[in-house]
Parts: C-alpha cells; sequence; structure tokens
C-alpha cells in the first residue's frame, strides 16, 4: 500500500502504491520509545502512558516502580513489561534517572533527560548483544534530524546558572554533563556515553520526530502533554496545511483494537487514516498542528520547530488574501463551499495533488496553475475540523467495515458525525 520515496526540498515522504479508501488505515506502528513528560509522569503508566484516573479502580490498580517509587504502572504487566524493555522504565533507566541531578532544570530538560537516558539504555544493551536493542538504536539513528539551528524545546530555555536565554551549547553540554555524571555513579560501561555531538543530535531528531501525547482535557478544558513517542515510519509522513491523513492514537482505550492482540502497550500504536480517497503515487501528508490555526502561526511553527517554510498550495493561496479575504475567511465562507461540496462531487478539490502530473485538466491541474481555490479551503476546514468548540481536532471517516455508514470521527475528542449532518449544517449556515 505504501512505499518511501525520495521529495525534492522535503527529504523523504510515503506514498500510496494504489487507491487508498477515505477512511482506511494506512498505517499501524507502535513506538520506539515512549516515556512521559517530567511534569505529568505521576498520573500516566510509565509503560504505556495510560491516564490512572482512568482505571475503574485506579488507587488500587496502580503499581508502583519497586526500585525508585517515583513512577507508575497502570497493572503489574505493564510494570513487568517495562522491567524487561531497555527502552523504557526498566533497572537501567530507572538507576540512571534517580543518578541524575535535576535541581533547577526545567519540565523539558528533564523530560529530555528521560529521552536520553533511554537512549544510553539501548546502546548499552545493543553492545552487549540485544539484537533488539540494536535495531531500536539504527531506527533511531535513521530519523531525520533538521539543521542544527533549530533548537530541542529543552534547549529553548536557559541552563542553571548560566544566565543565557539561547546557547544550545550551553544547554546540551550541562544535560550532558549531568547524564555523564550519573552513568559514571552508576558504573555503566563506555557502550553508554554519549559525546555533547551525539546528545544534541538526539535532541535535534525527538524534537523534529517526537510526537506529543496529549493527555485528557483537564476540567478547566486546558490539554496539556503527557508524554512523547518516537515512531520509525510515522516519522516519514511530511506536513501538508490540507492533508490527507489524520493521525489516532488511544492511550486510555479499554483494551487494543480488534485487529491488535491484547498485551501490555498495545493502546500506544499509532493509527493514520485517510481522509477521503488517495490514488495511487500520491504523497501521504499529515498537519503537524491543529487545521484552524492562521497562516502566520503555521508558518512561525514549521519555521521553528522544524526548519524548514512551508510551500503548500494553502500556504501559497493565502499569502496572497487580503484583510478583508481573511474577515470573509473567518465567517467560513458558506455560499463558496456550499458550491465547492456540489462541484467536487465529495472529494477533497484536489488540494494535495500539487507534487504530481495532472493530465486532463480538473481540480488538480488547476490548483497546479493557481494554487488551493478560496472555497476548497473553505469546504475543506469545514468537513474535516471538529465543529466541537474548544477541540479542534480532525474529522476522519470511520474505517470501511466499520459497520457505521458515513460517520466521521474526531481524532482528539471522539464526536462523531455523517455527512449528511455535514451537509444540513452547511445548508443551515448559508
Amino acid at each position: 500500500m505504501l512505499e518511501v520515496r525520495e521529495v525534492p526540498g522535503k527529504g523523504r515522504g510515503v506514498f500510496a502504491t494504489r487507491t487508498i479508501t477515505g477512511g482506511e488505515v494506512v498505517l499501524r506502528e507502535p513506538p520506539l520509545l515512549l516515556y512521559p513528560q517530567q511534569s505529568t509522569a505521576a498520573a500516566f503508566c510509565s509503560f504505556c502512558l495510560r491516564a490512572f484516573n482512568s482505571l475503574e479502580d485506579s488507587a488500587a490498580a496502580v503499581v508502583p516502580c519497586g526500585t525508585c517509587g517515583r513512577v507508575g504502572f497502570c497493572s503489574s504487566a505493564c510494570a513487568a513489561a517495562a522491567a524487561a524493555d531497555v527502552g523504557s522504565h526498566c533497572a537501567a533507566v530507572c538507576g540512571l534517572l534517580a543518578a541524575c541531578n535535576t535541581a533547577g532544570l526545567s519540565d523539558e530538560q528533564q523530560t529530555a533527560l528521560q529521552f536520553l537516558a533511554r537512549c544510553c539504555a539501548l546502546r548499552q544493551a545493543a553492545a552487549a548483544g540485544d539484537a533488539a536493542a540494536a535495531a531500536r538504536c539504527a531506527a533511531i539513528a535513521g530519523l531525520a534530524a533538521p539543521p542544527p539551528l533549530v533548537p530541542h524545546p529543552a534547549e529553548q530555555q536557559s541552563a542553571p546558572g548560566t544566565g543565557s536565554n539561547s546557547s544550545t551549547d550551553v544547554v546540551v553540554r550541562e544535560l550532558h554533563g549531568r547524564l555523564s555524571h550519573a552513568l559514571a555513579a552508576i558504573g555503566a560501561g563506555p557502550a553508554a556515553a554519549l559525546s555533547p555531538a551525539e546528545a544534541a543530535e538526539l535532541l535535534r531528531k525527538e524534537a523534529t520526530n517526537g510526537y506529543g501525547v496529549m493527555a485528557p482535557s483537564a476540567p478547566d478544558g486546558e490539554r496539556r502533554i503527557r508524554g512523547t513517542a518516537l515512531y520509525a515510519q510515522a516519522s516519514l509522513i511530511n506536513h501538508e496545511c490540507l492533508p490527507n491523513v489524520a493521525r489516532f492514537d488511544r492511550f486510555d482505550a479499554s483494551s487494543a483494537p480488534a485487529s491488535s492482540a491484547p498485551h501490555p502497550g498495545a493502546n500506544t500504536a499509532v493509527e493514520f487514516r485517510a481522509l477521503h480517497d488517495i490514488p495511487a503515487g500520491e504523497e501521504l501528508t499529515q498537519s503537524y498542528f491543529p487545521l484552524p490555526w492562521p497562516l502566520a502561526d503555521r508558518q512561525q511553527r514549521c519555521q521553528e520547530d522544524y526548519g524548514f517554510q512551508c510551500t503548500c498550495p494553502r500556504c501559497k493561496e493565502e499569502a496572497t488574501w487580503s484583510d478583508s479575504e481573511w474577515e470573509a475567511d473567518g465567517d467560513a465562507g458558506m455560499e463558496d463551499a456550499l458550491a465547492a461540496e456540489g462541484a467536487a462531487d465529495g472529494a477533497a478539490c484536489g488540494h494535495h495533488s500539487h507534487q504530481h502530473d495532472a493530465p486532463g485538466g480538473g481540480p488538480a491541474a488547476a490548483e497546479q496553475e493557481g494554487g488551493a481555490d478560496p472555497a476548497c479551503i473553505s469546504l475543506f476546514l469545514l468537513k474535516y475540523v471538529c465543529p466541537a468548540e474548544g477541540c479542534y481536532g480532525t474529522l476522519a471517516p470511520l474505517p470501511p467495515g466499520a459497520g457505521a455508514g458515513d460517520q466521521y470521527e474526531c481524532n482528539m475528542c471522539g464526536r462523531r458525525r455523517s455527512e449528511a449532518e455535514f451537509m444540513a449544517e452547511l445548508e443551515a449556515a448559508q
């Protein structure tokens, strides 16, 4: 179904080798590494990131780490799985983190140490002949990294006592120094050690490829990151502001998906679902941030966090808009969107066809000539952005065979909406 190709100006990308049906799951992948955000670690399983408050009897179910007692697991099965997984909160990682001096470090910097400690443990195990650990080390090494100018979030705050607000080298040296002292304190072998350059490279890879796993909404509606997941294949799906796939995860699911064998960590697999039909030869793209974000915010995030300038058809089109056109777009462009829905006959206005030849005219050819059409942008956002207030998630069709007809599901709040309900909302809003 998928193949990896080189994309001019973008590195590697993932392409469809056959026609993909809207709602079809194009990728389901377990993580290479999964670790909690330091500030919220006490509320989530340190192996699978399941929220403790999602358990039927959280007080009785939570199993504390038998060594440090500072983190917990959602079950004895997850505790045992973590102990056996050198890339999780195993004895080696637990001991290394306990030996690290974290005084004065920010939440992001302490979370960065969680990541680096797991990398050190994997390196040590790989050197000792662990083939699985060696494969994970190779997969992490194969992740793309931006130029050194793009800092890790942990590098954006000054290290204790440095007086610097922007020196990436100083922060990396600080984290590397603390990690090196901890490795020496626990008697780790030389294979586990990282050079400052290796630590900096790993942090850039993590910053670019890590998927933030969101926590459930707080009572005040605020959502925080519970942890970070690194996926080898998912990291190859490039960004576009009008994407054709959406990411789903189910960290708090009561059970694993029917297609997955139940076992500790079965809830950690990421899933990408097609928003609409994708023709063979098309690149799969995801959005790295909520679809409704305005142009300036999208451009800033792409440049600062990922080291590139987005030149997708939506960005090119919106860059030409005047203030009055932005105001009209704020009203959702209902009439134009409704006309576009009829013209497109349920397709996605060819928004993602700009990288490929589109012989014979049609929406894709029109886009290649003039970029994304404003009406198609409005239609796309109306159709695929969750209408629940404050959600900003992405709606994708349920997988074929799910028995729910034309239902769309939000990847954030889980809300469902049918195609008929969408059309009724569109017509009512004219």
